[in-house]
């Protein structure tokens, strides 16, 4: 499953936090219990896991309620990662800008045909 939503005009690292907030609020929504979180963000990475260190930063109400999301009882790892290796990824924020600016978030149930060879690919190098 993904899921993609139109985030307006903001900074990479705003874009890159309100994903992961995005994706973490779906695993919650889901019962997912054990999650990997990927991001080709090094820095929303870092200020996600710099304690306390976000209290002056400017986006610290979203980095408080990513932190509040990582901290509940389930087991959230993060990891970064190259863009190349999440390519689906990449593909559903891209699909955000096609979505309407008011709109909530749209659950994509299938691999969308954006992601098929990427999908197979990785398909074929796990199971070779």
């Amino acid at each position: 499953m993904g899921f993609c939503k139109a985030l307006g005009l903001q900074t990479i690292i705003e874009a890159e936090l309100h994903a992961i907030e995005l994706g973490l609020l779906m695993a919650c929504r889901f019962g997912l219990q054990q999650i990997q979180l990927y991001s080709d963000s090094l820095d929303a990475i870092n200020i996600l896991m710099r304690d306390g260190a976000y209290a002056d930063h400017p986006l610290r109400d979203i980095i408080g309620n990513i932190r509040d999301l990582l901290f509940q009882d389930w087991d959230v790892q993060l990891f970064h990662t190259s863009r190349n290796n999440i390519a689906c990824a990449d593909y559903l924020a891209k699909e955000g800008h096609n979505v309407p600016a008011n709109a909530n978030v749209t659950l994509i149930p299938t691999v969308p045909m954006g992601c098929r060879d990427i999908v197979l690919r990785d398909q074929l190098v796990c199971w070779s």
